[in-house]
């Protein structure tokens, strides 16, 4: 019989990022195995923590501690204070005036949560929308391979269309 593993998720970015689209679209595919794209889905945004638990494939459970991008002046008391196995970092990839901010919020938390690089994924949301910024555009402005020498994983989703979804949860478990 194997045993159940809970990871504790740290998941943050900027407004309007599509965090908690995100993470209620993980809920709604490990349910039910399945995105309706054509279902309307309403979410607010998120003022402070919201914490979310997901069980996928059987074996892995996951918390998923969402901070509120409002809230961002916070974070840290928030973070620091929780000992968190990973870390999503949403990016909205419509919204290049935010980049310069994501980076600046990315790298402090980097440097102040004890984790491996390879524990944080950053996630390009609404990839395939009008006036979305392509991977090469995103890493070239969030400057990937100087500050994290390429040591970061990157996955592009479209969280209503369901795109890469199963590719993060696959993440999280290794």
């Amino acid at each position: 019989m194997s045993e159940v593993l809970t990871k504790k998720i740290l998941v943050l970015g900027s407004r309007w990022s599509g965090k908690s689209f995100l993470i209620k679209r993980f809920e709604d595919l490990c349910s039910t195995s399945k995105i309706s794209t054509d279902e309307f889905v309403c979410t607010t945004a998120t003022l402070g923590k919201t914490v979310t638990p997901i069980k996928y494939k059987r074996n892995h459970t996951f918390e998923l501690h969402e901070l509120g991008g409002t809230m961002s002046c916070l974070w840290k008391s928030i973070y620091t204070s929780t000992d968190f196995d990973k870390i999503l970092y949403v990016i909205d990839s419509t919204q290049p005036w935010s980049i310069a901010f994501s980076l600046e919020q990315l790298k402090e938390i980097t440097e102040q949560i004890p984790i491996k690089h390879k524990n944080v994924l950053l996630i390009f949301n609404k990839t395939n929308e009008i006036n979305s910024l392509t991977k090469a555009a995103l890493m070239e402005l969030l400057d990937i391979d100087t500050v994290w020498n390429g040591d970061i994983d990157i996955i592009e989703t479209n969280a209503r269309l369901g795109t890469n979804l199963t590719a993060v949860l696959d993440w999280l478990t290794r």
